[in-house]
This record gives structure tokens, C-alpha cells and sequence, in this order.
């Protein structure tokens, strides 16, 4: 008699938790999160290798607003973060190069990026020196996503990719890893296509992405964490390790463009740079001022 009673509590405790966890879908909970003027806040951690040397790093703090078919903005910040060994080179060009220590303060400067339609736009880093007086923000073609990827190659926003990694991958209750390649994310992935156009082909398509996704609270991705390595040249190559945090899933979020005026498009920046210097009027003669400072 206690054996049945014991069984049956649990089986209804079961009944009663399974809505809760078990039977939300990870692909609809994601879509029931496309509505307008909600989002998600995003924490990020990189770290870069060239061979097995390690490189440069970057932290990452955004926001994704979504709308209802899908991601229609996001915002942040990137952070560079230099290893020590770096940081001494770096100190050293300055010391032996003081004209090029405000361009080498540049690579660790602070990044400010905004996505929203088909465009992107960026200040800091390396466009602050190339900016007019009158200019913000860089803006250039990308995606919504923009502002949130490039370090995170994996967008978990769209559907057909987050059903792609639960389909290919293994589990072991909300965890779960796998891999592809560049060519296999190219495919299933519009905005990898977009961040990195052509990718899907030769030997740069065969580089692996080795992935670990864990689902949170509704069965909404909470952290992915990324390894890859591609091949730079014949005898070199990068490698990238990516742990991205998902917090506050349904928060009051909106991406707002920046304003006409404070923009320079890509396009216009290049020309605004390759511009020729002002030339010399051959016919201008300088007139020294007189002993009392006025001039003749």
C-alpha cells in the first residue's frame, strides 16, 4: 500500500511540473520573446590566440530589442582587453615611436556600437581619429544583430540556428554541445552570412565551432560558450573562445537610431579621408608684421 502511494505522488508531481520545464519548447519559448519594446541584456567575455601565443581579448555589455519577427535592434560597448605581454609591447612602440601613441592608444579604447534595420553604427576605437569635427557615429551596412555579434559568431536570436544546434547537438537535461563548421553556420545563419560574406568556401568553411548551450528559466538559452580556429595562412592560425551570458529575458528594451546629423557613412568617410590636402596658393606672399606688430 505505501509502495502505490508513494508512486502515485510522484507521478503526480510530475503532472504537475512537466508544464512548467519539460514540455516548453526551447524555439517557441524564443519566439513567444518577439515582442516589441521587450529584449534581452547581454554579458560577453573573449579571449583571442594567435598560434599558441595569446593575443588580445575584449569584454562586451549589450542589449537586444526584439520585435515580432524577431531581433530589430541592439547596443553596447566592446572593451578590448590586452595580455601583459602586449601591453609591454605596446608601451615600448609608444617610448620608441611617441608620434604613433595616440594611434596605439586607439587599439585599446572603448568601442560603441548600434544596430537596428540594415545598418550599424560605431564610435570609438580606431574611427575616432578618422571622424569629422561635426561627426559621431560611423554608419555602415549589417544586420539588427550587429551590435552583438562578431565575437560571438553563434546568434541564438533566430530560430532555424538555435533549432539547428538543439537538433545537431547532445544533451544532458538543459545542457547541451556539439559543433559545426563555418560552412554549416554560413548556411543555416543570416546574419554569419552577413558578418562574414564568402566564408562558406574552402579551407576558412572547414575552420570547426565547438559549442556548449545551456538553457535557463523558460527554456530560453542562458549561456553559450564558443571554440573555434580558422586558418590564417599556410602556417598560422587564430583562435577564439566566446562565453556569452543571457539575462532578463523579457525587460523593457528599444534601440533608437542616432541622429542624421551626427552620422558619416562608411562610403563618405573613405573620401573624406583619401581627400587630396588643401593646395598651396603659389601666388600668396607673407608679409612680415612691423616693429610695432601690425601688419602691412
Amino acid at each position: 500500500m505505501r509502495r502505490f502511494i508513494a508512486v502515485a505522488a510522484a507521478a503526480a508531481a510530475m503532472v504537475v511540473a512537466s508544464p512548467a520545464f519539460a514540455q516548453v519548447k526551447p524555439v517557441d519559448a524564443l519566439k513567444k520573446q518577439f515582442v516589441a519594446g521587450q529584449g534581452v541584456r547581454v554579458k560577453e567575455t573573449t579571449r583571442t590566440w594567435v598560434d599558441k601565443e595569446a593575443y588580445v581579448g575584449a569584454v562586451r555589455e549589450a542589449v537586444v530589442a526584439f520585435g515580432p519577427k524577431g531581433v530589430t535592434g541592439a547596443e553596447g560597448d566592446r572593451t578590448p582587453v590586452l595580455t601583459a605581454a602586449l601591453k609591454k609591447e605596446l608601451a615600448a612602440q609608444k617610448k620608441k615611436y611617441p608620434e604613433m601613441a595616440d594611434a596605439v592608444d586607439l587599439i585599446t579604447e572603448r568601442t560603441y556600437m548600434v544596430s537596428t534595420g540594415r545598418h550599424y553604427y560605431i564610435h570609438g576605437g580606431i574611427f575616432s581619429a578618422m571622424l569629422p569635427d561635426d561627426k559621431f557615429w560611423v554608419r555602415g551596412d549589417g544586420d539588427p544583430s550587429f551590435a552583438v555579434m562578431g565575437d560571438q559568431l553563434i546568434n541564438v536570436f533566430e530560430p532555424a540556428t538555435l533549432k539547428h544546434l538543439l537538433a545537431t547537438g547532445k544533451h544532458t537535461g538543459p545542457r547541451y554541445r556539439g559543433s559545426l563548421t563555418f560552412a554549416q553556420l554560413h548556411k543555416v545563419s543570416p546574419s554569419f552570412r552577413t558578418l562574414m560574406p564568402g566564408i562558406s568556401y574552402g579551407e576558412i568553411g572547414k575552420s570547426r565551432i565547438s559549442w556548449r548551450l545551456t538553457l535557463g528559466e523558460g527554456q530560453l538559452p542562458q549561456r553559450l560558450a564558443i571554440d573555434w580556429t580558422m586558418p590564417l595562412t599556410k602556417k598560422t592560425t587564430i583562435r577564439g573562445t566566446t562565453e556569452t551570458r543571457y539575462s532578463d529575458w523579457g525587460a523593457d528594451i528599444s534601440v533608437k537610431t542616432p541622429t542624421a546629423e551626427s552620422v558619416i557613412s562608411t562610403d563618405d568617410l573613405v573620401k573624406e579621408i583619401m581627400k587630396p590636402p588643401t593646395p598651396i596658393d603659389k601666388n600668396y606672399v607673407a608679409v612680415p608684421p612691423s616693429d610695432d606688430g601690425t601688419v602691412q
